[in-house]
């Protein structure tokens, strides 16, 4: 598949690396049915047994990666677009032909506002979501989860072995941690993957930031304990933004903030002395395994956009038994919030947080029953 793209140089990276996956999940369905198959060919794409394998390979998705793994053949038949040999013109023919029926299947389903098979399986209430987010926030009070860390660690006990310290971190500072991200999604409208990478820093600390900075990073600015704003820069999401965008965070997800920002802050003091606030750190943490000295840092920053999405969706498939995504909860809090009569400038206010447009919002992620 490399040997493909080589002469399609203007792809970019993520691209890629989705076809070359792509190609290599179909070479193996077929090596299932030929053993001695050792690469896909422009030649074999016509061939009515390899025709029935793949159709029915490809039947097997859902109908947007229908479109992908379609789009994946159409470069091997022709890598350079649309010329492929003339050898193979009836081939691209037919696989271009094959491409446009299902994309016009795909469009079709979105101008009706249709579940995708899979979002049906996948799907939930919002309300089942809020309800999750209550019991968790009364089980987290409850258990005072923040006292108990802190007793733990400033009642001067012995630094804790690796197992032991590893054991307590699970069970409560990353189990707060996800309900932190379940809050983050739904106090305020869900917008993609940018947590992430959201730094937390103060407003003397961003006004020192060069432009670019600005414009390419996602900030959590601590004005006081129950004020702070994200400013999402115009650079730093799927589409491009004209501004900076400055978010209020409502005052009980700063509460829910807080508390974790305090907890992280007990855990970094065990190790080093405790940072304050508004240090300039990201919001999220990954875990990382101790082998030797507790001297080492025990807590690295989260969070890359798909280590976030995947954390995400095991979480709600332990607490749903749904494995609902960052995508799907867009689509299921659109099709909630517009139930009823929603005023004009409400719609742009959502869709400017979601970071798309009107259109994308009727024909993507609103949905009906």
């Amino acid at each position: 598949m490399e040997l493909y793209l080589a002469k399609r140089p203007y792809i970019k990276e993520g691209t890629k690396k989705a076809h070359i996956k792509r190609y290599n999940d179909l070479l193996k369905y077929l090596q299932c049915f030929n053993n001695n198959l050792d690469g896909i060919f422009p030649y074999m794409l016509l061939q009515n047994k390899y025709i029935g394998l793949i159709m029915k390979y490809i039947n097997s998705k859902n109908l947007p990666s229908r479109c992908c793994v379609v789009s994946t053949i159409l470069i091997i038949i022709s890598p350079q677009k649309n010329r492929p040999e003339l050898k193979f013109q009836n081939t691209y023919d037919f696989w271009k032909e094959t491409y446009f029926k299902i994309d016009n299947e795909y469009r079709g389903n979105k101008n009706k506002q249709l579940k995708t098979d899979k979002q049906k399986n996948k799907w939930v209430k919002w309300e089942t979501i809020l309800k999750l987010r209550k019991k968790l926030k009364t089980h987290f009070t409850k258990n005072k989860i923040n006292l108990k860390l802190k007793n733990k660690y400033r009642n001067g006990d012995p630094l804790l072995n690796p197992e032991d310290l590893d054991n307590l971190i699970d069970k409560y500072f990353f189990e707060y941690q996800k309900y932190l991200i379940l809050c983050l999604h739904t106090h305020l409208p869900p917008v993609r993957l940018e947590y992430g990478e959201m730094i937390v820093c103060n407003w003397t600390y961003y006004r020192k930031l060069s432009v670019d900075e600005k414009n390419n990073n996602i900030y959590l600015i601590n004005v006081k304990r129950n004020t702070k704003v994200i400013i999402f820069g115009k650079l730093a999401r799927k589409i491009k933004m004209k501004d900076n965008l400055i978010v209020d965070v409502p005052k009980k997800l700063c509460v829910v903030i807080n508390c974790f920002i305090d907890m992280r802050n007990i855990l970094l003091w065990h190790l080093k002395p405790q940072p304050k606030d508004d240090d300039t750190m990201p919001l999220l943490f990954k875990w990382q395994k101790l082998n030797s000295e507790l001297e080492k840092t025990i807590l690295e920053p989260l969070m890359s956009r798909n280590a976030y999405s995947k954390n995400f969706i095991k979480f709600m498939k332990k607490k749903l038994n749904k494995k609902v995504g960052v995508s799907l909860m867009r689509s299921i809090y659109t099709s909630y919030y517009r139930g009823g009569e929603v005023p004009l400038e409400e719609k742009k206010r959502i869709c400017k947080m979601m970071n798309h447009s009107l259109a994308t919002q009727e024909s993507v992620y609103l949905k009906q029953d």
